[in-house]
């Protein structure tokens, strides 16, 4: 498991041990999201200690590996000034401050997730108050700094955001955010990048205090799930001994499902992603909430240092002292096992406000549908049950939300049985299965739409 990737060099006993670092980390995970990045930091190291020959072999190696990598224009920008200004100094100085990249944000009539982007970790102060019939959100932070260009964003006229900005001089700055209505409003921050997630809920007379209504059996004529294959893009998920990648066969098994669930069943389907592309884990839940659906699933493959290990769990939101269950939260969420702490104090202020009950509920129901369609193709694939784990896919979720962990991908068994289709339809009819099953047994939670 590598650590995190930004970290500047103080974080460190000296350059040396950074640089030692981060090229374990490249040789070990060549096919990770974070690969780019080490060797970017490893360029950054060796220009602030004055050896810029070997800071451009860095770049170019990295320009060269990862040609769609998102630190391009950045790693172009370090060569072009390396390769045509030998004799000038280009010295990362300690103490430039952390700085803020913009806003981005999803929501509908009555729910709104705002993510704020920085640089690097920042300790910030939160304040809501509620003002008339309005709810407003602000943040302080110290030594901050911002470009001009991302200063302010709108919530569209049917949106529950109304507006969020960044106002002040840069080292003394504040972000205000305001919502149309009075609304439930929970703060927190995910790393790997550093980022502020503001998630609010509308809690004004039209729209009920608790806005989460029980939806009964015979009123689901419109029942939503929505099908978050993991990874994508340029993060490729756990590789398989022969370089098959999960981000593949997770989207495979989601299309095949979501036929099923549609055709035989008749469930309105949404995907997170239907292609190759790279979706931050925040924006995955921030979509099914914004879309109002009634069921989100998380669809993963599983890797382990034992490469015979095989078996499928199925995962809920919620703190555990399982170190398995933790290191494989710590991977999915791309950070550290130090930094899980942090995700625990995150957890314990969110946890029993969100579907903690309805996902138990589904995460079982699921499981044991999906364990008795593969078992009777695969008798040897272990059960390894329904287990909890602090992942950020499952952070917020206004809907009963698990994640699946389908098979391991590093077995070399696992990886071919994972390329065969007889086997993936196995288990999209496992996972139809189960959902058909919760819809029709229990009360199942979705956003008030009235």
């Amino acid at each position: 498991m590598w650590e995190e990737l930004y970290y500047t060099s103080e974080h460190f006993n000296d350059l040396n041990q950074a640089l030692k670092f981060y090229g374990k980390v490249t040789a070990l995970y060549t096919f990770s999201h974070l690969s780019d990045d080490a060797l970017f930091r490893r360029g950054v190291l060796y220009l602030k200690i004055g050896l810029k020959r070997l800071a451009l072999s860095e770049f170019r190696k990295l320009k060269r590996r990862y040609p769609g990598s998102d630190l391009k224009k950045l790693t172009n920008l370090h060569i072009k000034l390396l390769a045509t200004a030998p004799k000038q100094q280009l010295v990362y100085r300690r103490g430039k401050g952390p700085y803020f990249k913009g806003f981005r944000y999803w929501a509908n009539n009555h729910y709104a997730r705002l993510v704020m982007d920085f640089s690097s970790k920042i300790i910030y102060r939160a304040k809501v108050l509620n003002q008339g019939n309005r709810t407003k959100v602000t943040l302080y932070f110290k030594a901050l700094k911002a470009s001009k260009t991302s200063r302010i964003t709108y919530g569209k006229s049917n949106e529950f955001l109304e507006r969020a900005y960044l106002s002040g001089r840069s080292g003394n700055l504040a972000v205000s955010v305001s919502f149309k209505a009075k609304g439930q409003v929970k703060v927190f921050t995910l790393f790997s990048p550093f980022r502020i997630v503001v998630d609010a809920i509308a809690s004004s007379p039209k729209m009920p205090k608790n806005p989460l209504r029980i939806v009964k059996r015979d009123d689901l004529r419109n029942f939503t799930v929505c099908l978050d294959p993991g990874h994508g893009g340029k993060d490729p998920g756990a590789t398989g001994p022969h370089g098959i990648h999960e981000k593949d066969v997770v989207l495979r098994i989601a299309r095949i499902l979501k036929r099923k669930l549609e055709k035989t069943y008749g469930f309105r389907v949404i995907m997170t992603r239907n292609r190759d592309i790279f979706i931050p884990l925040e924006q995955r839940v921030a979509f099914a909430n914004s879309k109002g659906a009634d069921l989100f699933v998380s669809i993963h493959i599983n890797a382990s240092r034992n490469k015979r290990l095989q078996g499928i769990a199925t995962f809920c939101l919620s703190n555990t002292s399982d170190r398995k269950s933790l290191r494989l939260a710590a991977r999915e969420n791309g950070i550290t096992m130090a930094q899980m702490s942090q995700t625990d104090k995150i957890l314990s202020d969110m946890l029993f406000s969100e579907k903690y009950n309805e996902s138990f509920k589904v995460a079982h129901t699921i499981h044991r549908n999906v364990m008795s369609h593969v078992q009777n193709y695969q008798p040897a694939i272990r059960d390894l049950g329904v287990r909890f784990a602090p992942f950020y896919v499952l952070v917020g979720a206004k809907m009963p939300a698990v994640l699946l962990e389908l098979d391991f991908i590093s077995n070399p068994y696992g990886e071919k049985r994972l390329l065969r289709a007889v086997y993936l339809d196995k288990i999209a009819d496992g996972i139809a299965s189960g959902v058909r099953k919760t819809k029709k047994t229990i009360n199942v939670a979705a956003l008030n739409t009235d």
